[in-house]
């Protein structure tokens, strides 16, 4: 059912009511909308206004509507579905970017679907030994594929690193090397002499990142495969911490995707592939949303009618260093990819590295192969989504990091929701944005129980937390090298893509509505920018920026105080193992509470050839011309320029962050330097309590 105005004034006044309305919808279908009793309105009762401070934590609307509720209990509309033209419009909160439909079943109907579908959802995406579980290119079969690697070849990884025979705490050096957190339970595979049917697994533990293949009847398989968890799977502190702490899904910050394939490709060469086509250049991110590479998907499936347009677009800017996006706010967006390219009922793309068969289609007989394969991705992708959207951020520990200052939280709040930091007397030099109040909240999204339920703020309290503004480029300043990978000449190419949904529905011009929307003809005269995220967890999400070139959220705030190079601490080498590699630490001494982020060295520039200083100057490609700017970082090449990394030195340098190299910038957000010292600690304080 479409969003309209006589479905936001029903909800409106079952908010205020507390009524439910009964409505002859089917619980199969769409599902009328279902009340929930909000509380009184500050307008309603401003002796009692709602607290200031408060937070949903992420999430999705259905999953708090749902808990404690039968499984019968009818589901309502999904509230992002409100978010179209005109929503908000005059408000505080802007919202530029909006929902579309793509799948014709988005709506589980009732709570017991849901609930079935976020625990299918668990099982597919996290994997971690589940019958079900996915993997790159493989599917959820169970069955063994190019891409997976045995038990036994798992095991001499040790081999490689230095060792005379298998260290004791292997499993624990091969998460610290890659930077994927060992699952937080179980995740078997066998160790050396054992049969996985007779140890429940094995006795070794697998990190995030990786997971053992079971048949449909539970039967080990003894072949691991890789997990969505390699970029999606990290660490906040330990499970003695606080409720949700410890390794978790939906935040990372820590992988090194391409160290890892290098060393699994030294025991099943087909992997050496994946390290050849470097994922990323820094450690803790990555080139996610490279679109030559996704074209190259589509070519395998449907060369004839694919090919032509993905050979044309591969002297086209590469998107670079991204940072890993959070899923615990993926239920309060609107939009996905940094620069608001698809709607987030676009979820093709979400198991794009589980496509059973890539990337070799090509190879196979022309026909039901491609369809199947893609079939298996319609079937799967609302349980993945429901799973994803379940997730939550996890609450500032205050028994380990402090109690939150609630007087400074609250005029954080108060700051964040209604501060214009351009009025008059700041003299912002930032041109200012065209609509919203000039708050923080204009961009990010009401959070704040006092603002959310205030109608100058929202349209409805159901919008909380809902950031759907794309910022014009010149406006918030970031590194463009993201947006100038999805330019129009990658948007034409990707009309012929399945997985931007070349195949409907369209508009009534015939554009293809869950496409690209960095396309002139669906985005109209919005201006190209990137999309403020929701802040759901922010203090966890270190570091920030879509690039990852930001330590601190204070630094987001001060752009003078922000480090050119610098690198994250890395944990202590074991004893008597000072060769190994160790990943940042995720301990929360690690932790700068003050700032919002993990401490971190700055390192000196100078001379490449000095020891122990960084070279500072501009990458050769930006200086030599535009000529080599664009063969070296231009579509495949930016990931394909790469030497795989062996040595363990060169794995340690892949944790320096140069803010000179492409696509590694960290100007912008330029506007927040009129906040005052008090002010920062201010927004810093409520920072924590989202």
């Amino acid at each position: 059912m479409p969003y309209n105005n006589k479905w936001l004034c029903t909800m409106l006044v079952m908010l205020t009511t507390g009524c439910v309305d009964t409505g002859s919808e089917s619980a199969s279908g769409t599902g009328a909308p279902v009340a929930i009793d909000s509380g009184p309105s500050p307008a309603a009762n401003s002796a009692n206004p709602l607290p200031l401070l408060g937070s949903a934590r992420g999430g999705h609307y259905w999953n708090n509507f749902c808990e404690g509720k039968p499984d019968d209990t009818v589901v309502p509309e999904d509230p992002r579905r409100m978010v179209v033209p005109g929503v908000n419009a005059g408000k505080a909160v802007h919202m530029n970017g909006h929902w579309q439909d793509c799948q014709v079943d988005d709506n589980p109907g009732t709570c017991g679907e849901l609930r079935a579908r976020v625990e299918r959802g668990f099982k597919l995406v996290a994997a971690n030994g589940s019958v079900g579980g996915g993997t790159t290119f493989n599917g959820s079969s169970g069955n063994p594929g190019l891409f997976t690697l045995s038990a036994s070849a798992y095991n001499r990884l040790w081999t490689t690193w230095g060792f005379w025979k298998r260290p004791a705490n292997f499993d624990e050096l091969a998460a610290e090397r890659w930077g994927t957190a060992l699952a937080p339970w179980g995740n078997p595979y066998p160790l050396p002499g054992e049969d996985p049917n007779k140890t429940n697994g094995g006795s070794g533990r697998l990190p995030m990142a990786l997971t053992q293949l079971r048949k449909p009847d539970g039967t080990w398989t003894g072949n691991i495969g890789i997990t969505c968890s390699v970029c999606h799977g990290g660490k906040v502190g330990e499970k003695s911490d606080g409720p949700g702490l410890g390794s978790m899904w939906g935040v990372n910050g820590l992988s090194d995707m391409t160290v890892m394939y290098a060393d699994l490709g030294q025991v099943q060469p087909l992997l050496a592939s994946l390290a050849v086509f470097s994922l990323n250049k820094v450690r803790g991110t990555g080139n996610i949303t490279n679109f030559q590479f996704f074209g190259m998907l589509e070519v395998t499936g449907h060369i004839a009618e694919a090919g032509p347009s993905v050979i044309a677009v591969q002297d086209e800017p590469s998107t670079g260093t991204e940072d890993p996006p959070i899923w615990w706010n993926l239920g309060h967006r609107v939009n996905k990819f940094y620069d608001g390219a698809q709607v987030v009922g676009s979820k093709r793309i979400e198991l794009s590295f589980h496509l059973p068969g890539a990337p070799l289609h090509g190879l196979l007989p022309p026909g039901s192969d491609w369809d199947k394969n893609k079939q298996w991705i319609v079937d799967n992708i609302q349980d993945s989504d429901a799973w994803i959207e379940s997730l939550r951020s996890p609450a500032w520990p205050e028994s380990k990091l402090g109690a939150i200052d609630v007087a400074l939280a609250e005029q954080g709040a108060v700051l964040f929701h209604t501060k214009n930091l351009w009025a008059a007397d700041l003299h912002n030099p930032v041109r200012q944005p065209a609509a919203g109040n000039g708050s923080c909240a204009s961009c990010h999204g009401a959070y704040s129980p006092r603002y959310v339920h205030d109608p100058a703020f929202l349209d409805s309290p159901l919008l909380e937390g809902i950031a759907a503004n794309i910022t014009p480029i010149d406006i918030i300043g970031t590194d463009s090298k993201r947006l100038d990978g999805n330019n129009q000449e990658i948007v034409d190419a990707s009309r012929n893509a399945w997985f931007a949904y070349k195949d409907g529905p369209f508009d009534d011009k015939g554009n293809p509505v869950c496409g690209n929307w960095n396309d002139s003809k669906l985005r109209g005269d919005r201006e190209l920018g990137y999309l403020a995220p929701p802040l759901y967890g922010v203090w966890a999400s270190a570091p920030y920026f879509h690039n990852g070139s930001v330590p601190s959220v204070r630094q987001v705030l001060r752009s003078s105080e922000r480090p050119e190079v610098w690198r994250r601490v890395s944990n202590p080498t074991p004893a008597g193992q000072s060769h190994v590699v160790m990943g940042f630490g995720t301990n929360l001494k690690y932790y700068d509470k003050s700032n919002l982020g993990w401490r971190y060295d700055t390192l000196s520039c100078g001379p490449w050839w000095l020891p122990g200083v960084q070279n500072c100057n501009k990458p050769a490609a930006e200086t030599i011309g535009s000529t080599l700017d664009n063969l070296l970082n231009t579509g495949l090449l930016f990931n394909l320029v790469n030497v795989p990394p062996f040595a363990d030195q060169t794995v340690k340098d892949r944790k320096v962050y140069n803010t000179h190299k492409y696509s590694q910038g960290n100007a912008g957000h330029e506007f927040s330097d009129v906040l005052t010292e008090q002010e920062v600690r201010a927004l810093i304080e409520y920072m924590k309590t989202l």
